[in-house]
């Protein structure tokens, strides 16, 4: 069945009062952190795709986005980069539909306009979008998430998470403009959760993050925290700590940004900057110097 620019198998029977989970690639998606969680939450629930831009070459630039070669059991195929739909169906209501969307290079205005004739499709009446961006934080504390809210009321204690209404004025994405529209061209309620991250790892796969925003859904959607995310991040982070001896300037920004989180330092709601440090703390020279040193190698590593 065709909706706007995709290609939908329409779910049988339809989905209960759904979910979208949605993830945006690349533009508030670092550390990896929401194609962990989707991958985690699509496992977890044995996720269908049933969905796919119809011509995605439309909307990316396929030397930005490039296509991959697969070699399975000596036959070649090509994957194309996409964006995909897929639902999750629960014991309980709401369902969800995973939603990871890369972000277009061209016709922007007609992606978001099918974006949303699938939500209403599906009829979702929720949509949460989850993503990871880089700040002054500690990896030794509790990783934390900003977000907002609108539409529905989150619960009193939630997991930590500082809701508010963003004050961000900037560059962002064209596909920002999906929840505000769902929220008011559809009445669905929205709810964004940002992870805060250490910007001194840069890890190409940050399981902390990922975990952290695992164990905030399992608030709302009552799954169980003892996840494989969970442990994986312990053990990532622990190799952080004893690196630090042999880098003295490193060490004391850390303690320096413990320091900070202690006294409860406040972090904005801003998750259209994602990968801008946000914190006032000020960089000794050997720690701009080592800051830049893992950007370079992770841009040549690319």
């Amino acid at each position: 069945m065709r909706i706007g620019e995709f290609e939908i198998e329409m779910p049988a029977p339809p989905l209960r009062d759904p979910h979208c989970i949605a993830i945006l690639k690349p533009w508030i998606n670092v550390g990896n952190v929401g194609k962990i969680v989707l991958r985690r939450l699509g496992e977890m629930y044995s996720a269908e795709r049933v969905g796919q831009l119809d011509r995605p070459g439309k909307f990316y630039d396929f030397t930005r986005y490039r296509p991959e070669i697969r070699l399975s059991d000596g036959v070649r195929t090509v994957r194309v980069p996409n964006t995909v739909i897929k639902i999750a169906r629960r014991a309980e209501a709401p369902d969800l539909v995973l939603l990871q969307l890369l972000e277009p290079h061209a016709f922007a205005e007609d992606f978001n306009d099918s974006i949303l004739e699938v939500l209403n499709a599906l009829g979702v009446s929720r949509y949460v979008q989850i993503g990871g961006m880089y700040d002054s934080v500690p990896h030794s504390r509790t990783l934390p998430v900003t977000g907002s809210a609108r539409g529905w009321e989150p619960p009193s204690d939630f997991n930590g998470v500082k809701l508010s209404s963003s004050r961000y004025e900037g560059p962002t994405s064209m596909s920002s403009q999906i929840a505000e529209r769902a929220r008011n061209e559809l009445e669905i309620e929205t709810l964004s959760l940002m992870v805060h991250l250490p910007l001194y790892l840069k890890l190409d796969d940050d399981y902390a993050g990922s975990a952290r925003i695992l164990t905030v859904l399992s608030d709302l959607y009552g799954f169980s925290r003892r996840l494989p995310e969970v442990e994986m991040a312990e053990k990532q982070y622990d190799q952080v700590t004893p690196a630090m001896d042999d880098n003295p300037a490193l060490k004391d920004m850390v303690e320096r940004l413990e320091r900070d989180n202690d006294d409860d330092s406040a972090i904005d709601n801003d998750e259209e900057s994602a990968g801008e440090p946000r914190g006032e703390i000020s960089l000794s020279p050997e720690i701009e110097r080592f800051l830049s040193d893992v950007s370079q190698n992770d841009d040549d590593e690319r």
